[in-house]
Order: C-alpha cells, then sequence, then structure tokens
C-alpha cells in the first residue's frame, strides 16, 4: 500500500494563506476606523446637517466605485495594480482626516444644579438653558457600569433627553438635595458650512472613493485565486469577518485608554488603519494572482440582465433596505454616545452580530431552501425594524447586545439572497460587474439616502423619535414587499429553475457569498451558502 495514501488530507491550502491574511488586514483595517467616522465628525465641530450633507455628497462617489471597479477588472482583467493602488490612496486619504483641525474656537461655561424629582424619575436641572452633552460632567470620577438613566428636564419644563448616571452618581444624589454642575458648550468658529466643513468633504470624497474600490476588488480576487487553486469561498471570507469581529472593539478600547474626560482622541483608530494597511499593502503584493480573460460587450450583457421584472424590483427593495441600514449604521453610535456609553461597548456592537453569524455558516443553506429568498429579504425589513424600534426603547446602552442579534438577519441573510441573485442571472464574466451593481444599489446609493434623509430627520424630531420612525417604516415596507410579490413577482418563481445551467457553472467556482463593506462607516458579515444546496 502506498504510504502516501495514509496521509491525512490538508487542512490548509498553501496557495491561499496570502489571501486569508489579507482579508483579515483589509478588513480589519476597514472595521477599525469607518464605525468611528460619524463621532469623529462631531468631535470636529459638524453639525448633525453638515454629516448629512456629507453622507449625501459621499453617494454619488460611492455609487460609481463598485461598478466602475467591478467593470475594469471584467473588462482588462488586472486586478492587483487596481487594489495596490487602492490601499495605497486609502491610507493616505483617511489619516489626512485625523489631520483636520476642529471648528471648535471657545466654550462659554455654565453653571447650575441637578436633583432627582420628588419620586425618583426624572433628573431637575435648574439655573441653566443649555441641555448638557452625553459626556456631561455629573459622572467625572464615577464609573458608567451598573448603572441607570434618567430624563433629564431642564428648569422643569424643557425636556433635554435621556442621560446615563452612574451608581456612585445617584448615591450622591439621593444623600444630597442637588448638586452643583459646571458644564462647559463649546463654541462654533464660524459657522456651518466653513472651512473646515469643505476641508472633510473634499478628502473624505477622495477617501470613500479609495476605500469602496478596495473593498470591491476584494471579491473577484478571491473568487479567481479560488477557481485556480481550489477553496472554498466562504470560508476564505470568514477570515475577514474575524479582522473586523477582533478590531473594532479593540479599536475602541484604544480610544478610551488614550481619552482624558470628556476629550476623545480617535487617533488609535486611524494609526490601527494605517499600520494594518501596510500588512495588507506586503501581503497583496506577495499574492499569487493570475490574469482573468477580458469581457467582451459588457454594457449589452448587463442591459439584458437588469431587463428582468424581478431583478429591477429586487434592486427596488434592496435599495430600501440599504435606507434602513445606512440609517443605523451612520447613527447608531450618535444614539449609544447619548446614553453614555463607553467607546469600547461601541466597537463590540459590531462583535456581537459577527461572532453570532459565524456558527450560523454551515446552516445558510438549509435556511434558505426552507424559507426562501423572498421571505428572508421580508425577515430582512422586520430585523432592521426591530434593531432601529429597539434604540429607541431602551435607556442603558448595555442592552444593545440582544438587540444587535438582528443584524444577522437584517444585514447577513439579506445579502445571500443578493449574491445568489448575481451569480445566477450573471455569466461567469460578469460576475463581478453584477456584484458592483448590487453593492452599488444596496450599500451605497441605498445606505447614502438613508444617511442623509436620517441625519435631517435626527435634526428636526429629535434622536429618538427619528429612529422610531424609521424603525416603523422599515416594518411597513417589508409588508408592503410581501404582498407586492403575492400579488406579481409570485410568478417569476417557477422562471428561476429554467437558470439551473448558469448555477452550475458557478457552483464550479464554489462561490458562497461575497460580503461588501459598508463605505460609509460599517460592515456586513459573512457566510458558506453554496448555490447547489448540500452544504
Amino acid at each position: 500500500m502506498d504510504p502516501t495514501s495514509k496521509r491525512r488530507p490538508r487542512r490548509v491550502n498553501p496557495q491561499l494563506v496570502l489571501l486569508k491574511v489579507s482579508l483579515f488586514l483589509i478588513f480589519g483595517a476597514f472595521s477599525s476606523l469607518t464605525p468611528y467616522l460619524t463621532i469623529h465628525m462631531q468631535s470636529i465641530g459638524l453639525t448633525v446637517e453638515e454629516i448629512a450633507t456629507v453622507y449625501l455628497t459621499l453617494l454619488f462617489t460611492s455609487c460609481l466605485s463598485p461598478p466602475l471597479t467591478g467593470f475594469l477588472i471584467d473588462r482588462f482583467g488586472r486586478y492587483k495594480p487596481v487594489l495596490l493602488s487602492a490601499i495605497v490612496l486609502n491610507a493616505i486619504s483617511h489619516h489626512c482626516l485625523h489631520l483636520i483641525p476642529p471648528r471648535l474656537a471657545g466654550a462659554t461655561d455654565h453653571h447650575f444644579t441637578v436633583r432627582l424629582s420628588p419620586d425618583g424619575a426624572f433628573l431637575m436641572a435648574e439655573g441653566t438653558t443649555h441641555c448638557p452633552g452625553p459626556s456631561w460632567p455629573l459622572n467625572q470620577g464615577c464609573q458608567l457600569l451598573n448603572g441607570t438613566s434618567h430624563r433629564l428636564l431642564l428648569n422643569g419644563t424643557a425636556y433635554c433627553g435621556t442621560y446615563a448616571i452612574s451608581e456612585c452618581t445617584r448615591q450622591t444624589l439621593d444623600l444630597n438635595a442637588t448638586v452643583t454642575v459646571h458644564d462647559r458648550e463649546p463654541i462654533h468658529g464660524t459657522g456651518e458650512y466653513d472651512r473646515t466643513f469643505w476641508t472633510y468633504l473634499s478628502v473624505r470624497f477622495v477617501a470613500s472613493l479609495m476605500l469602496a474600490s478596495m473593498i470591491t476588488v476584494t471579491d473577484p480576487i478571491a473568487l479567481d485565486m479560488i477557481e485556480q487553486h481550489g477553496g472554498d469561498f466562504g470560508r476564505q471570507k470568514l477570515y475577514s469577518s474575524v479582522g473586523m469581529a477582533i478590531f473594532t472593539p479593540l479599536t475602541g478600547l484604544l480610544i478610551d485608554l488614550n481619552s482624558r474626560g470628556t476629550d476623545t482622541a480617535y487617533g488609535p483608530a486611524f494609526y490601527t488603519n494605517d499600520a494594518l494597511l501596510l500588512g495588507s499593502l506586503i501581503t497583496v503584493a506577495l499574492l499569487p494572482i493570475g490574469a482573468k480573460k477580458p469581457s467582451a460587450n459588457i454594457v449589452g450583457n448587463m442591459g439584458r440582465i437588469l431587463r428582468h421584472p424581478h431583478v429591477l424590483a429586487f434592486l427596488v427593495f434592496l435599495f430600501l433596505l440599504g435606507n434602513f441600514w445606512g440609517f443605523i449604521e451612520s447613527y447608531l453610535f450618535v444614539i449609544m454616545r447619548s446614553m453614555g456609553s463607553p467607546n469600547y461597548l461601541l466597537g463590540l456592537t459590531y462583535t456581537v452580530g459577527t461572532v453570532t453569524s459565524i456558527p450560523m455558516m454551515y446552516l445558510l443553506s438549509s435556511i434558505t431552501g426552507w424559507v426562501g429568498h423572498v421571505n428572508l429579504l421580508v425577515l430582512a425589513f422586520f430585523a432592521h425594524g426591530l434593531r432601529i424600534l429597539g434604540y429607541s426603547w431602551i435607556d442603558n446602552p448595555f442592552w444593545c447586545f440582544p438587540i444587535e442579534l438582528n443584524e444577522a438577519i437584517s444585514c447577513y441573510f439579506m445579502w445571500v439572497v443578493a449574491t445568489t441573485y448575481c451569480a445566477v442571472l450573471a455569466p461567469s464574466t460578469l460576475v463581478a460587474t453584477l456584484i458592483g451593481v448590487a453593492g452599488m444599489v444596496h450599500f451605497c446609493l441605498g445606505k447614502g439616502i438613508g444617511a442623509f434623509v436620517g441625519g435631517f430627520l435626527i435634526a428636526r424630531v429629535g434622536l429618538r423619535m427619528a429612529f422610531r420612525y424609521v424603525g416603523y417604516t422599515a416594518v411597513g415596507c417589508g409588508v408592503t414587499y410581501k404582498l407586492v410579490h403575492l400579488l406579481w413577482l409570485h410568478r417569476y418563481d417557477e422562471q428561476q429553475s429554467q437558470d439551473q445551467v448558469v448555477t452550475e457553472l458557478v457552483r464550479k467556482r464554489s462561490a458562497s457569498i461575497v460580503p461588501k463593506g459598508d463605505p460609509f462607516g460599517s460592515a456586513l458579515l459573512q457566510a458558506k451558502v453554496p448555490l447547489d444546496g448540500k452544504g
């Protein structure tokens, strides 16, 4: 007997080790910085309306990047130069955001007293017309762990919002009739839409373009290497999930450790991003990436694909899902900071969703076959609604853990449907292009509109009421999609079975799910969902 026949099969493909490391570093860099960019904008003095304007402008940049990048790859068959250039420019442009000086030119001191209401349900602030910020000095010297949240009334009438107070602060208020508070209100320099705003917008414009290009290129590269060297797509992309799960909370912890008082230091997020991108630059340069056969008549073939009514309807509802996802991902940290959340807890919200999804990766094939694509999309709407509404109902930021479990359905399962459509409807030479279109509709167009509208809604009705309105709208859209499918789209379900020839061609590539990053400040999850339904 040949002794080599007794050897155990290799558990790690050496040809794909560098791919795993590259995905780990790229998505780790992505998640170490972009989730904190919204609150970083607030720290340099940008208002909610200005932040919404930034997201609206970035919408055009990020919408162009994924389809254009996919088009260039499909047309010319060159991967590595595009990815290396995107990594370098991404690192430079994002670090320049850290160098933009804050707009704040001064501050006004406020002195007032705080006491508990007779029933102990409210905090009463007297002697000021200024609502304190989330990190108000009442909690200085006390830990927020095991604390409580109370609504603050200004001079007995005006409602300032819900504020978290620590256990020792509550004990102080119980022992004393009033507590004197000294708070400092920042004063803006030259007003809204000044030099600080336009400088930030210009730099962020380039940074978002490079980030979206970098994330888009990783998917066809992984598919091409798996086609050449074997392996499973979902297992490779799992390493990007690990990178996100590790570096998002780690960055938040480093920010907390380097911050002093109410001054939050975001430098660790930028430097961590730089270090990881530098490492990815080395590993990508060493990747054994082959050239792909260029595709001809891309525009004509894509036009024929997009003529299908059920594909267009799917893209419309994918756009709506992107709106809700863009809202929650852009302003999640804002509402958590308003509850007094520490930065490490902000990072853990990403870890909860990612880690929860990993054990489910082997079940998604059977779940998709049992529940169905459309029903999963409907569930995604409901999960978005529950997630958004949940944050409008809680006062303690540590309740984020059960709420974030909904992300597995609202983002994770949803993208399984999207990539299955791409793999079934597009020939192998157009997969990257169609993935770019799907990414543009959901991650760029949908998310950008959601962030823009959400910012102005928050400015008009307040943070919690905006979350409540958007959450109820998400539930309504889920009901609408189910009704539209029952009345119209179901007739196309039978036609999908005729595409099995294309499915078999795609199955040979072991395409599972193509995760996308969020060019505005978030990330999605990944999983293995083989198209043959066999796990």
